[in-house]
């Protein structure tokens, strides 16, 4: 059986929800980790949007790690 491990710092992570305007599958990078199980992610994989914020904080839980 083989282990998950637990999300950290720099990270590649998906949203497996949509999280504000970003939509679920937008690709980013963890920037840090927040108490109460959030974290600060840098999306990068959206055009640039002059609308769309990068810099979102999402729950541990509408994530997922990515190779």
């Amino acid at each position: 059986m083989s282990a998950v491990r637990e999300i950290t710092t720099l990270d590649r992570v998906e949203l497996t929800e949509p999280v504000g305007d970003v939509p679920a599958g937008a690709r980013g990078g963890v920037l840090e980790l927040r108490d109460g199980g959030m974290a600060m992610l840098e999306i990068t994989s959206l055009p640039q949007e002059p609308v769309l914020d990068r810099i979102v904080v999402a729950p541990l839980t509408k994530l997922r790690l990515v190779g």
